[in-house]
C-alpha cells in the first residue's frame, strides 16, 4: 500500500532487516561488543584471523493466506509460502560474493499456477562484486551476475516484494558511491521463472533491461533530495491496444523527495518515447504524494495523505502514435481493484490516513477513485502492456473506487504479521465492461520471519 519496500521494523541497534538483503551491512559486529543477541554470530563470521573476510547468513520464512472474489461474488482462497536463505561472503575489501536460493508454494488454489506464486527452487540472487576503486570518497563497484533490482520508491522497477516470487534480472551493473552521490548503470536481460528446481532459463528472455540511476545523498532542489534516472527497454512481443510488436521504450524521469518534522512530500514524473511495431511512443507518468504528521514528537503518530497519480493512455486509436504509459516492473499488487490496474491509462486520486507506534504497530486506510485518462485506450493488467478490458466505444472514463485497510504489528526484530483488505466498487466503464479478473473483494494475511 502506501508504505516502501523497506519499511521494516527498527528494534534494537545496528543493521536493520530489510527485503533486499545484499544491502545489509554487518561489518561492525567485527566488534564482538556490538553482538547483541545469538543470531549476530551469524551475521559476521570471520574467515581469516584479522576478520577482513567474513561470511554472513541470512533467512526468510513468509507465509501468507490470500482470499479473493469477483463481483459475482465467485473467488478462492489459497496458502502461499516463500522461503528464502542466503550466503554473503566477503573476501579482503574488494571482491565479495552473493548468493540466495528462495523457493515459493502455493496450496489450495483451484487456478492453474502463476508465475508470481510457485517456483519450487531457484536463485534469486548470484553474482560477483569487485571494488575497481576503493577509497575514503569514493568506490567504484562491479557486479556481475543474477541480482534484483529496486530504484526510487520501486515505482518503474522494484523487486515485487508483494506476490510470492521477486523479480530478478540477469547481467552485470557498475555501482558508483560518493559522499554526495550513489550512481548505478546495469545492462541485464529480465529473469523467467519457471515452476519446478532450479530450471529457470539462464540469459533466455524476451525483455531487455538498462538504464542508469543517479541519487543525491543531500538535499537539492527546493531543499529537498533528488533522483534521476534514464531506463532503457526492450520487449519483443509487446502487445497493446492499439499497437504490437516488438517493443524499444526509453524513459527519463526525476523524483524530488522531502520530509521534516510535520510535512512530507514525494513527486515523481517521466517521460517516454521510442517505437512499438511501426508505431511511435509518446507517453507520460506522474506520480504524486503529499502528508502532514499531526504530532511528529507523539508517541502515537497520526499521519493524512494525500495521493495522485495520472499516466496517459492512447489518443488515437488510427494514428501511427502510441500514448500508453508502460510502468515496465512495478509494485505488483499495488492496485487490487479490475484484477490489479497498473499504471497505465487511468489517473487516481487517494486520501489516506495511518496511525503508527514507531517498531511496534501501523494502521493504514485510504479510499482511491480511478478514471480512464483516454477513452480511445482499455485498461492493462502488469507490466509491457499486457490487455485487460479493450475501449469497446465506450465514452466513459470513470472506473470505480477502493477501499483499503492494513494493519502491520511487529511482533519482534524478527517477526512481524500484516493483515491487508481492499474492496473495488466498479463503476462507469468496469461496470459495463465485467472481466473475470476483476476483484472485488481482496483478503490477505501474512506471518514473516527475517533473521
Amino acid at each position: 500500500m502506501m508504505a516502501s519496500v523497506y519499511a521494516q521494523e527498527k528494534r534494537g541497534s545496528g543493521q536493520p532487516i530489510i527485503p533486499v538483503r545484499f544491502l545489509e551491512n554487518y561489518e561492525y559486529l567485527k566488534d564482538t561488543s556490538q553482538i547483541s543477541n545469538a543470531l549476530d554470530h551469524l551475521k559476521f563470521i570471520p574467515i581469516n584471523d584479522s576478520k577482513t573476510s567474513y561470511l554472513s547468513i541470512g533467512g526468510e520464512l513468509k507465509t501468507f493466506y490470500e482470499s479473493i472474489k469477483n463481483r459475482e461474488d465467485e473467488g478462492e482462497a489459497y496458502l502461499l509460502t516463500r522461503l528464502m536463505v542466503h550466503a554473503d561472503i566477503h573476501l579482503g575489501n574488494r571482491l565479495r560474493v552473493f548468493v540466495q536460493p528462495a523457493s515459493g508454494f502455493e496450496s489450495f488454489r483451484e487456478a492453474p499456477p502463476r508465475v508470481i506464486d510457485r517456483d519450487e527452487l531457484f536463485l534469486l540472487n548470484a553474482f560477483v562484486d569487485f571494488k575497481i576503486l576503493n577509497t575514503e570518497k569514493n568506490t567504484l563497484t562491479t557486479r556481475i551476475g543474477r541480482q534484483e533490482l529496486n530504484y526510487g520508491r520501486g515505482r518503474l522497477v522494484t523487486i515485487r516484494e508483494g506476490p510470492n516470487v521477486r523479480h530478478y534480472w540477469e547481467g552485470a551493473s557498475l555501482l558508483y558511491n560518493t559522499k554526495k552521490w550513489k550512481a548505478d548503470a546495469f545492462f541485464t536481460k529480465y529473469g523467467t521463472n519457471d515452476f519446478g528446481v532450479f530450471d529457470n532459463p539462464i540469459l533466455d528472455s524476451d525483455e531487455t533491461f538498462w538504464g542508469t540511476y543517479w541519487q543525491s545523498k543531500n538535499s537539492m532542489l527546493f531543499d529537498a533530495k533528488l533522483d534521476m534516472y534514464y531506463l532503457g527497454f526492450i520487449d519483443n512481443t509487446s502487445q497493446f491496444f492499439n499497437a504490437n510488436g516488438k517493443e524499444t521504450r526509453h524513459t527519463i524521469g526525476g523524483r524530488l523527495y522531502k520530509k521534516n518534522n510535520h510535512w512530507d512530500f514525494d513527486i515523481e514524473a517521466a517521460g517516454q518515447f521510442g517505437s512499438i511495431g511501426n508505431s511511435n511512443i509518446s507517453a507520460f507518468g506522474f506520480f504524486g504524494e503529499v502528508g502532514y504528521t499531526l504530532d511528529p514528537e507523539a508517541i502515537i503518530l497520526k499521519r493524512i495523505g494525500l495521493k495522485a497519480d495520472y499516466f496517459t493512455g492512447d489518443q488515437d486509436a488510427n494514428d501511427t502514435k502510441v500514448n500508453t504509459f508502460n510502468p515496465m516492473y512495478p509494485r505488483q499488487g499495488y492496485y487490487r481493484g479490475a484484477g490489479a490496474l497498473y499504471a497505465a491509462n487511468f489517473f487516481d486520486v487517494h486520501p489516506s490516513f495511518i496511525i503508527e507506534k514507531k517498531n511496534d504497530f501501523s494502521f493504514l486506510v485510504d479510499w482511491s477513485w480511478y478514471w480512464r485518462t483516454s477513452t480511445e485506450d482499455g485498461l492493462y493488467i502488469g507490466g509491457s502492456g499486457i490487455p485487460l478490458l479493450a475501449p469497446n466505444g465506450s465514452d466513459k472514463s470513470y472506473l470505480g473506487s477502493q477501499l483499503n485497510f492494513q494493519f502491520i504489528y511487529t511482533i519482534n526484530r524478527y517477526v512481524n504479521t500484516t493483515i491487508n483488505y481492499s474492496h473495488f466498487y466498479s463503476g462507469g466503464f468496469i461496470k459495463d465492461n465485467p472481466t473475470p479478473m476483476e476483484i472485488s473483494d481482496f483478503m490477505n494475511l501474512a506471518l514473516q520471519l527475517r533473521f
